[in-house]
């Protein structure tokens, strides 16, 4: 099942694939001249939220600076998309 097949909130304050699968990746980054290369948690300099769509291609949806901070994201997140199955 896919967002797809019901409308994410229009509240949503973050982009979100249309054909999002609620599934999220975290991942520690660090940023280097002209790009953004992955990091362990104990190097990165912040951690990034991505969003899986049907196809399995992730989509970056914000930044945080702490993992516990992406954490909570995802969980609001997930949380959102279970509503729009409701």
């Amino acid at each position: 099942m896919t967002a797809t097949d019901k409308t994410l909130p229009a509240e949503s304050l973050f982009p979100l694939p249309e054909t999002w699968t609620g599934n999220l990746w975290i991942r520690g980054c660090i940023e280097q001249p002209g790009s953004v290369t992955e990091a362990d948690d104990s190097e990165a300099e912040f951690f990034g939220v991505y969003a899986q769509d049907a196809e399995g291609l992730h989509m970056w949806v914000e930044d945080c600076d702490t993992r516990e901070q992406a954490e909570d994201l995802a969980k609001y997140l997930k949380s959102q998309f279970a509503l729009s199955f409701a």
